[in-house]
Order: C-alpha cells, then sequence, then structure tokens
C-alpha cells in the first residue's frame, strides 16, 4: 500500500491543535466525503488517532514545540489510489495549515 507522510506545523499548543485535529476528522462535510464509513478512534492521553475507512486508513500524531506543535499523519491508500498520492497531500496538507494556522 502507498503511503503519504503529511506534517502540519500549528500555531497552537498540542491540546488545542488535538482538539481541532479531532474535530475536523470527525466532521461528516471533510473526509467523510471521502469515504462514508470512515471512523476515528483517539487517544487523548497520546494525542494521537486512527482513522480507518474502506477506501483507506491513516495516523495521526499530534507534537509539542515549544508553545506550538505540529501533526503528523500517515495515510494508507490501495494501490488503485496510489496515482493519487500527491494530489491527496496535497489536498491535506492545504485543509490542515487551513485549519492550523
Amino acid at each position: 500500500m502507498p503511503k503519504v507522510n503529511i506534517n502540519v506545523p500549528s500555531k497552537y499548543s498540542a491540546q488545542e491543535t488535538f482538539e481541532k485535529v479531532k474535530k475536523f476528522f470527525n466532521d461528516p462535510g471533510e473526509l467523510k466525503k471521502y469515504d462514508s464509513e470512515m471512523n476515528c478512534i483517539f487517544n487523548d492521553a497520546q494525542m494521537s488517532g486512527k482513522a480507518k475507512g474502506s477506501k483507506f486508513s491513516a495516523d495521526l500524531q499530534v507534537n509539542n514545540a515549544g508553545d506550538a506543535s505540529s501533526v503528523n499523519v500517515i495515510i494508507d491508500l490501495p494501490l488503485l489510489l496510489g496515482a493519487f498520492k500527491g494530489q491527496i497531500k496535497s489536498t491535506v496538507e492545504k485543509k490542515l495549515g487551513h485549519l492550523l494556522s
């Protein structure tokens, strides 16, 4: 399976960033429009989560960076979507960047 690695800086604290990312992943108007079967499980203590659907899966981790933070997302794509790897990476980076800037 092709993997997409995304790292997006955030101006918010790690906890604020994690809350924003959780809301983004649970919003039916965002990622769920690409895969309506997507479900997310979050670990609040470790500020991490997993998203799994019928078309892709993803692991995310929010990391502390002083007064700011960053989000690392690794998306596993099926072979059929491998050709769209760059477009998917760009779209997720853009949406998270807008959310966290």
